[in-house]
């Protein structure tokens, strides 16, 4: 899954020469997904949905993980400067092309793309918490642009994937975010002892948290969210900006506001607003 081409191709020949009776049908496949020129073709032609049979169901345990590391490394590859907008072009046709997997599928490739925090997808929400905030360490904390990043690619996530996942695999994917969420507030509650301009930048992450949650709520408005999952969002996101509600949005509206205001939309939510500390 490197960002690097030439060692895609150097990785792809040695996983060849195995000559795996799994992989070897789709040599030609494989190779064209990492060559630059005939990436965007062979997403065309050589569609991964199960209905397609391009794939033998018995190969696809062996196969798909091997695209999916080829194309997350494409994905993530920063494109020349006089391509401009191309980044974002790829990342939306891989996404598109990578929704033809099953549910494993995709639940191989959200604990690829975020590895870092794979650990927290099968704990509990509370657990994520305690366990963050007890080995948050401020001298070598997650920094901040990497955090961004991630919850950059969480959202791209809930756009293409969001929508083919059942509940438990959301909660999973959920759990990503709750791990971040919870990184941001326990450096916030910390945050006499951080530089005035870290605060900012770590209170700029919160905001685009309560940015996504907002989202999260309006795609997935059956979804069961959990007493724990309630807990530590209004904990890490909410609980810390309420008090300073009533004067931050006389002017504009803040983004918890719109995200009030997405919970006054549907019933299921009433009971958030009158959800506050013990």
């Amino acid at each position: 899954k490197n960002k690097n081409p030439g060692l895609q191709k150097y990785a792809l020949d040695c996983i060849l020469n195995y000559k795996n009776k799994n992989v070897v049908p789709y040599k030609n496949n494989l190779q064209n997904l990492v060559d630059e020129k005939k990436f965007k073709d062979e997403l065309t032609q050589f569609k991964i949905t199960e209905d397609a049979k391009n794939i033998q169901p018995e190969h696809r345990e062996h196969i798909i993980p091997l695209i999916l590391r080829i194309l997350y490394g494409k994905m993530t590859s920063k494109l020349g400067a006089d391509k401009k907008g191309g980044g974002q072009t790829r990342r939306s046709l891989v996404m598109r092309y990578l929704a033809g997997c099953n549910e494993d599928e995709l639940k191989l490739f959200i604990e690829m793309a975020f590895t870092q925090f794979k650990q927290y997808m099968h704990m509990g929400p509370l657990k994520i918490r305690e366990h963050v905030t007890a080995n948050l360490d401020l001298k070598s904390v997650i920094a901040p642009g990497k955090l961004h990043s991630v919850l950059n690619l969480f959202e791209v996530v809930r756009e293409y994937f969001g929508g083919y996942m059942k509940d438990d695999l959301l909660s999973q994917l959920f759990n990503i975010f709750y791990a971040v969420s919870s990184t941001i507030g326990g450096v916030l509650e910390k945050g006499y002892k951080v530089h005035v301009g870290y605060v900012k930048v770590m209170k700029n992450l919160r905001t685009l948290s309560l940015s996504i949650l907002r989202k999260l709520f309006e795609q997935f408005d059956k979804y069961p969210w959990s007493k724990e999952e309630v807990y530590v969002i209004f904990r890490t996101l909410l609980w810390p900006l309420i008090n300073k509600l009533h004067i931050e949005g006389v002017i504009n509206p803040t983004i918890l506001l719109k995200l009030l205001n997405t919970w006054c939309l549907n019933p299921r939510f009433y009971i958030l607003l009158v959800t506050c500390p013990e």
